[in-house]
């Protein structure tokens, strides 16, 4: 064989690193379409693992406080939730439900608290949250809080969350998650700021 024809080949390095080339190019473009068709993006899955790791039934309050200096009468919240619930914002239940959830939370101007509470049989309920207003958008990741004394939640919102949320890198893994694809979250009317309608009453609805 020549010197010009072996020349002419390409060599075993050269198609290896040809084929990583080729494999890298792929994972890109899987994780732009992912991106781009993911209904929430920028929110974290967030739990609360000193729960998680007993695997026993707990009942969680997730929570995050936020401001809007113009009111936002066409927001919405999108989640998705492993575990069975309640969505509250300034105090007042607006949703229950599990899986998946896009709802109208028309808010005033000024300062808001956000809380869910979630309930499940081995203590992983997790959390993706997106707020969506003209003016921000509020989404689930290291500023939540979360605890598991929701008698001093009722009491204290926000202010009563003593645990910092646990990251999540990939959504929590359970019989209950894998239930029927028909759950999804029931909203219950418009918010109001009425304390004694609340079950979890936060510190901008009861000052």
């Amino acid at each position: 064989m020549s010197a010009s024809t072996i020349a002419g080949r390409p060599s075993a390095s050269r198609l290896f690193a040809l084929a990583v080339t080729l494999l890298v190019l792929a994972g890109l473009v899987i994780a732009v379409r992912g991106r781009l068709a993911d209904p929430l993006p920028g929110a974290w899955w967030i739990g609360f693992w000193d729960k998680a790791r007993f695997g026993a039934p707990a009942e969680l309050a997730f929570a995050t406080r936020f401001r809007l200096e113009r009111a936002a009468p066409g927001a919405r919240v999108k989640l998705r939730a492993v575990g069975i619930g309640t969505v509250y914002v300034d105090g007042v239940a607006i949703a229950e439900g599990t899986g998946t959830g896009d709802l109208a939370v028309p808010l005033a101007s000024g300062d808001h608290e956000m809380v869910v509470v979630l309930r499940h049989s081995e203590g992983i309920s997790s959390l993706r949250l997106r707020l969506e207003t003209p003016e921000r958008v509020v989404v689930t990741g290291p500023g939540w809080r979360v605890d598991d004394d929701l008698r001093r939640m009722e009491e204290k919102g926000f202010g009563g969350a003593r645990y910092p949320a646990t990251l999540l890198a990939r959504p929590t893994i359970s019989s209950l998650d894998s239930l029927s694809s028909a759950r999804s979250w029931r909203g219950r009317g418009d918010v109001s700021s009425v304390p004694s309608s609340a079950r979890i009453p936060s510190r901008a609805a009861t000052e």
